[in-house]
């Protein structure tokens, strides 16, 4: 099994330096031609996916559908995003939470001593000692403990619940359960956030702490991290990090936050 997991596009909020979190920001023009360029570079390369899990935010969610809708594709630039009974949306994707810290810019919060965003990158230990008790915002250790969640009943357990996996509490839309690459390995794509994909990849790679929290560092926006799961021994592959398959020059676009 080939799992895919991508961050969203890039959106206006990224490139004015703004907190996101559960903020229901739309991908910009930049964000929506990575997608599709990665779509793209998918479609040359023979690769489809069996099943797509979404986070329910708008980014992520257009980001899974220009990846792998081949007709959405051919019109990037629309602003509305059609549903799709290929894509199962699965509320334990969504980005952390920071409450209070969203809208408010990067740079202010950093220099902020009353906040806890500014040891969100530098100190993941302190962050998530000061926020674990704080109502209005979302732990890491919340966050990874969702993370696991949805690893273990939807690709832990994909042997005994494949056809179940878009039933359950968290999720909405359904999947076939057959397999489209019949001749390969089930493919995967997971469509979801910076920190939310570093909590999925903690757990894959067991490794206990916050401190190890942002491991080789923040997926590029559209950066991709293959991690191959082997069904019978229970374990995880990180193939590669932070792979991008658009074209070179959409890189210097980006805005980097953290």
């Amino acid at each position: 099994m080939l799992i895919y997991i991508v961050r969203h596009g890039t959106t206006e909020w990224n490139s004015e330096h703004k907190i996101q979190g559960r903020t229901d920001i739309m991908l910009d023009s930049l964000g929506r031609e990575m997608a599709r360029q990665t779509g793209e570079r998918f479609k040359e390369l023979g690769i489809t996916f069996d099943r797509i899990y979404s986070s329910p935010l708008k980014r992520a969610y257009e980001t899974a559908r220009l990846i792998a809708d081949p007709e959405y594709r051919q019109d990037p630039e629309s602003t509305e995003i059609e549903k799709s009974d290929k894509i199962i949306i699965d509320k334990r994707l969504r980005e952390l939470s920071f409450g209070r810290q969203e809208g408010q810019h990067v740079e202010s919060m950093m220099l902020d001593i009353t906040v806890p965003f500014r040891y969100f990158k530098s100190n993941p230990d302190k962050y998530d000692e000061l926020t674990i008790h704080d109502s209005d915002t979302e732990s890491l250790s919340t966050l990874c403990e969702r993370a696991a969640e949805f690893l273990k009943e939807n690709i832990e357990s994909a042997g005994d619940n494949a056809e179940n996996s878009g039933e359950n509490a968290g999720s909405t839309g359904k999947t076939t359960g057959c397999k489209a690459n019949a001749a390969d390995e089930e493919r995967i794509l997971i469509s979801g956030h910076g920190a939310l994909n570093k909590a999925l990849l903690m757990n894959i790679r067991r490794m206990p702490g916050m401190h190890s929290f942002w491991g080789d560092g923040l997926q590029p926006n559209c950066g991709i991290d293959i991690v191959r799961f082997d069904p019978e021994a229970k374990k995880y592959e990180i193939l590669e990090s932070n792979r991008t398959y658009y074209e070179e020059k959409l890189k210097s676009m980006i805005t980097q936050l953290l």
